[in-house]
């Protein structure tokens, strides 16, 4: 099964734990904001009831992560010049969003390792698993009500989240995936999720560029997920696990050749990406265009070493 596709994964082999140094200027309020003042949000939001759901949340949030889709959203919000709250509400709810998915794709591959640690249903249980995701789904849902235009953020949230599932949902079933497939499952898995951030940024400023922060994230998960295959390519060959590489062998080509196709796909992906980040606003590109940079480099380096 293709797993998540996540900036921030540990699978990835360049993932970053919360620095607490990134900071943010709200050119509003003049408040500087940190990746530290979406944790203590998360805090007060997720485990302010004491529950061992609450407690399975918190045991998650602790194996660290790059808090990718965080800093998306704070650096799209207060680069359009938006408030702090606001940037908060942006960066907090994809953020949620994502460790749910996290939660429940671990349950649902049976994968008992997360970043390190024991994975939150091989911590907990199944049980307790199902209902951790439901929580940080809630949770990311109360965050929205504190947009600016909460009504088009809740529907353009859920139509995020619906993506998300189909795309979840192909994984589980598809069986032997071609390269076509990998690549639009990649996109619907984790496409939503790293667009979203920007897309909340750009309602609150009353900017229409959504079609464009849609398309820039698939094609940047599509790339990401590559990079995950090909740096995990043994390890998924031994498990039975969808991998890009495995599946351009599957067509005919050697694996040296594998490797050299889904590389020239990945950047590819990052090409088009790019094309719709420069339609959008300098402030709400600029986060896109970080990550779309950082991956463009590591597939480089991947593919010298290689």
């Amino acid at each position: 099964m293709m797993r998540q596709a996540a900036p921030g994964s540990s699978r990835g082999g360049f993932s970053l734990f919360i620095d607490r140094t990134f900071k943010m200027f709200d050119i509003q309020s003049h408040q500087s904001f940190s990746l530290a003042d979406i944790e203590a949000e998360i805090a007060r939001v997720v485990w302010r009831d004491p529950s061992i759901v609450a407690e399975a949340a918190q045991y998650h949030f602790s194996a660290g992560g790059a808090r990718t889709r965080a800093r998306m959203g704070l650096e799209a919000a207060l680069g359009l010049g938006l408030s702090g709250q606001t940037a908060i509400t942006c960066a907090l709810a994809p953020e949620l969003l994502h460790n749910a998915s996290l939660v429940h794709d671990d349950l649902q591959d049976g994968d008992t390792m997360r970043r390190q640690k024991p994975s939150v249903w091989a911590q907990y249980g199944k049980d307790v698993a199902i209902s951790t995701g439901d929580l940080l789904i809630s949770a990311a849902y109360r965050t929205i009500a504190m947009h600016p235009h909460p009504a088009l953020a809740l529907c353009t949230m859920h139509d995020a989240i619906a993506t998300t599932i189909r795309g979840q949902a192909r994984d589980c079933s598809i069986g032997l995936a071609t390269p076509e497939d990998h690549e639009s499952i990649a996109a619907d898995k984790s496409g939503p999720l790293l667009a979203l951030p920007v897309q909340l940024a750009l309602i609150a400023a009353g900017v229409c560029h959504d079609d464009d922060a849609i398309r820039a994230g698939r094609a940047i998960a599509i790339a990401y997920q590559t990079l995950d295959d090909l740096l995990d390519r043994a390890d998924d060959q031994i498990h039975g696990v969808t991998n890009i590489c495995l599946s351009l062998q599957a067509t005919g080509l050697s694996p040296d050749a594998a490797v050299r196709t889904a590389c020239g796909r990945a950047r590819a992906a990052l090409d088009t990406a790019r094309r719709h980040i420069g339609v959008l606003p300098s402030g709400a590109g600029a986060p896109f265009l970080k990550l779309a940079t950082r991956l463009d480099i590591q597939l480089k380096e991947f593919n010298h070493a290689a």
